[in-house]
């Protein structure tokens, strides 16, 4: 009789592994399944360049296993066409949300801290240290005037003046730009090298820039009359802050060419400033 129980007992502890390894199988064979069931997937059908705009051109949509589709990816062409790439972008490669400039990253108003305005002021490659300002940076503005006096109408200038008007200012934006990235269309970029989207020094070097025209800067309302009223009555150049200055206001005071010079004699302004650039039919300087 003991016998018999105890055999009763095996083939009930035997059933019931053998339901448990079936139920894991089971279970194991549809978690590879749902992992293996195709999903369609938006990707890259050329080498994209940072900055590129996409069009329908460079995308198309291939399905592979749910297990490998990217967190953030897309479906559809149409919900990323027209928007700008972060990131070079490989062929094949799944396109995803975190490779795009947000729009609301891009907007100068939402750069702007709530007490200050945007003002911007006219420069050139010299007086905006040789092209090397971006957006992001913090300059010193200063403004050179001639001082004189009026005779029989006419303003004669006795010195030359030069003044510190600003300092540990944040630049927005130089000319259109307010990011670092450039945004490029599929006409701007070529690929540089076979199998590459990755540019080097020379190719930066070699492509065209546009001239510096304008710097955008952050300012409070007194400042923007000050800079204002400096632009109108001078000439304005920007001085780049290094990356790790501690923004100390050094309050300079003026200093006039007589003064930095050591003599008592009047300056006699030159015509046009040595610096000045042609560029075309466009004259750069004040």
């Amino acid at each position: 009789m003991s016998n018999t129980k105890a055999l009763l007992i095996s083939l009930l502890v035997a059933m019931f592994a053998v339901l448990m390894l079936f139920s894991y199988l089971s279970s194991r064979e549809n978690a590879l399944l749902e992992m293996a069931t195709p999903i369609q997937v938006l990707v890259a059908n050329r080498d994209i360049p940072e900055g590129m705009r996409l069009d329908a051109d460079m995308l198309e949509t291939v399905k592979i296993p749910q297990k490998f589709v990217q967190p953030g990816s897309f479906n559809e062409p149409k919900q990323v066409i027209n928007r700008s790439i972060n990131v070079p972008v490989l062929k094949g490669t799944q396109i995803i949300e975190s490779m795009f400039i947000s729009s609301e990253a891009e907007s100068i108003a939402s750069k702007i801290p709530a007490d200050k305005r945007a003002f911007s002021i006219f420069v050139t490659d010299v007086t905006a240290v040789g092209e090397l300002i971006q957006p992001g940076d913090m300059v010193d503005v200063m403004v050179t005037v001639e001082a004189g006096s009026f005779q029989n109408g006419r303003g004669v200038s006795e010195e030359i003046i030069t003044r510190t008007v600003l300092e540990n200012v944040l630049v927005l934006a130089v000319n259109h730009q307010s990011s670092k990235r450039r945004s490029l269309t599929a006409g701007d970029a070529g690929q540089e090298s076979a199998g590459s989207v990755y540019k080097t020094d020379q190719d930066r070097a070699d492509q065209k820039r546009e001239p510096f025209k304008t710097l955008t800067v952050s300012l409070s309302p007194r400042d923007v009359q000050i800079l204002n009223l400096s632009q109108e009555i001078g000439t304005l150049s920007a001085a780049l802050r290094s990356s790790f200055d501690s923004g100390k206001i050094e309050n300079l005071p003026p200093l006039s060419a007589q003064e930095f010079l050591g003599i008592n004699k009047s300056i006699i302004p030159r015509g046009n400033p040595a610096w000045i650039e042609m560029r075309d039919t466009e004259s750069y300087g004040r």
